[in-house]
C-alpha cells in the first residue's frame, strides 16, 4: 500500500532557503574588525571592554584591549551592532557598527580610535561649565554696577578655583570700583602673575597704583599694557599725563601723539599734545592741536579755557609775523 502525504507549498519554499552547514560556516566568519582606545592625550588604555550586540539577532560578542590599547574581533557575522566601550574610571562610549552587507570572504574593517574621557576630566568639564555660568552672572552684575552682588558670586568661584584668572580679574575690578584699592591691586597683581599677557589686568593695575600714589608702579603697568596692546588709548593717555604732571613734557608728548595716531578725534590726546607743544614754545604746532581739540569739545568749561588759549596763541603768532610778509 502506498501512502501519499501532501506537503504545503509554502513549507517547501521555506525549506529551499535554509543554508547547508557549509554555507552557514562561511556566513558566520565575515568580518575581521579592529581598533584602538586612547586617552585624550593619545595614550593607549588597556583592559577596556568592547561589547557588541547585533540589533536583529541579539547575538553578543565581547573583547578587551591589550596593553597597546588595541582590540580585534575575528569572524564577526554580518549585521548592525550596538557597541559599548567601557572601563572603570572612564566615561562610557557607545557606537553603532553597520556591517550589514554579507561577505563571501573575510573583510577587514578598522574603526577610528575611541577616545575616552576619564571621570576626573568629566568632573573638570562640569566644573568649568558651572564656573562659566558664574562668570556670566558676575559680569552682568558688574555691568549694572552691583559690585557687592558680583563679589558674592566671584567669591563662590574662587572657593572652587582659587587661581581662576577671570574671577581674580573681576574681583579686582569690583574692589577698584568700591575704592578698596589695596585689595584691588593685590587681586590684579595675582592676575598678571598668573597671566602675564593679560593687557586689561595690567591697565587696571596701573589705575590702582596711580590712585594709591605709586606713580612709578602705574607707569610700569601702563608701559606693559602698551607692550601688549600698542594702541591702547587709555594707557597712552594715562602714561602721558603722568609724565606731563611730573614735568617730563618731552617724554609725555609721544604718548599723546600716538593717541592721536590711534584715534584722530581723541580730543583729550589732542588737547594734551597742544599743551606739550606750548611748553616747548612750538606755538604753531600747539595752535594746530588745540584748534582740532576745540572743534571736538562740547563741555562749556573746557571750551571756554581753550577759546581763551587759542585766542592768545593766534595773537602771539600774528605779532611774530613780519609786517607785510606773505
Amino acid at each position: 500500500m502506498t501512502f501519499r502525504f501532501g506537503v504545503p507549498g509554502a513549507l517547501i519554499a521555506a525549506a529551499l532557503v535554509v543554508p547547508c552547514p557549509a554555507q552557514a560556516q562561511v556566513m558566520d566568519r565575515e568580518y575581521h574588525v579592529s581598533g584602538i582606545v586612547l586617552t585624550t592625550d593619545k595614550q593607549p588604555i588597556a583592559d577596556v571592554a568592547v561589547e557588541l550586540r547585533e540589533r536583529t539577532s541579539r547575538r553578543s560578542f565581547k573583547t578587551t584591549t591589550k596593553a597597546d590599547g588595541k582590540f580585534k574581533l575575528v569572524g564577526l557575522p554580518h549585521g548592525v551592532y550596538e557597541v559599548k566601550v567601557s572601563k572603570a574610571g572612564f566615561q562610557v562610549r557607545t557606537d553603532e557598527w553597520d556591517l550589514h552587507e554579507a561577505q563571501e570572504t573575510m573583510k577587514k574593517v578598522e574603526f577610528n580610535p575611541y577616545v575616552l574621557l576619564s571621570d576626573a576630566q568629566v568632573g573638570e568639564i562640569e566644573r568649568d561649565a558651572k564656573l562659566q555660568g558664574l562668570v556670566d552672572k558676575a559680569a552682568e552684575l558688574l555691568r549694572v554696577g552691583d559690585f557687592d552682588g558680583a563679589l558674592v558670586v566671584i567669591d563662590e568661584m574662587l572657593a572652587a578655583r582659587p587661581d581662576d584668572v577671570n574671577a581674580l580679574y573681576m574681583k579686582g575690578l569690583c574692589l577698584l570700583q568700591k575704592r578698596q584699592l589695596e585689595a584691588a591691586a593685590a587681586s590684579l597683581r595675582r592676575v598678571v602673575a598668573l597671566a602675564p599677557g593679560f593687557a586689561a589686568a595690567h591697565l587696571n593695575l596701573g589705575i590702582c597704583c596711580e590712585q594709591l600714589g605709586d606713580k612709578d608702579g602705574a607707569l610700569a603697568s601702563y608701559d606693559r599694557t602698551l607692550e601688549l596692546e600698542p594702541g591702547n588709548a587709555i594707557a597712552l593717555y594715562n602714561a602721558g599725563v603722568l609724565h606731563y604732571n611730573a614735568g617730563r613734557v618731552a617724554e609725555a608728548l609721544p604718548y599723546f601723539e600716538k593717541g592721536v595716531a590711534v584715534n584722530a578725534i581723541d580730543d583729550r590726546a589732542l588737547e594734551m599734545a597742544g599743551y606739550c607743544e606750548l611748553h616747548a614754545e612750538r606755538y604753531a604746532e600747539a595752535l594746530q592741536h588745540l584748534e582740532r581739540a576745540r572743534a571736538l569739545i562740547a563741555e562749556p568749561a573746557r571750551a571756554a579755557t581753550l577759546d581763551e588759549l587759542i585766542k592768545g596763541l593766534r595773537e602771539r603768532l600774528a605779532a611774530a609775523t613780519p609786517t607785510g610778509g606773505k
